[in-house]
């Protein structure tokens, strides 16, 4: 029984609570629109990248890479570690 309660967390707390908090999804003004599905997918596709690319912490990976377009086009190939250049 504890472990379906961690797991149902671990959803909240990985996926919900990052797309809240980190990516302001309930707070854009297109939120109720037609483009949501849309920007929806675009931040699971950006979370999906920074995780596949050894950032536990979206918001982390988020800085790091936030200024370097280099950075962010290696996200797709899966080899860009935390801390590397």
């Amino acid at each position: 029984m504890l472990r379906l309660v961690r797991q149902r967390w671990s959803i909240e707390n990985e996926w919900h609570w990052v797309r809240d908090v980190h990516l302001a999804e309930d707070t854009h003004r297109y939120a109720n629109r037609v483009g949501a599905p849309l920007f929806s997918f675009l931040r699971t596709v950006v979370m999906n990248l920074l995780r596949g690319s050894g950032f536990r912490s979206i918001h982390a990976g988020q800085q790091e890479v936030a200024h370097d377009i280099s950075r962010m086009l290696a996200l797709g190939e899966g080899s860009l570690a935390p801390g590397t250049a």
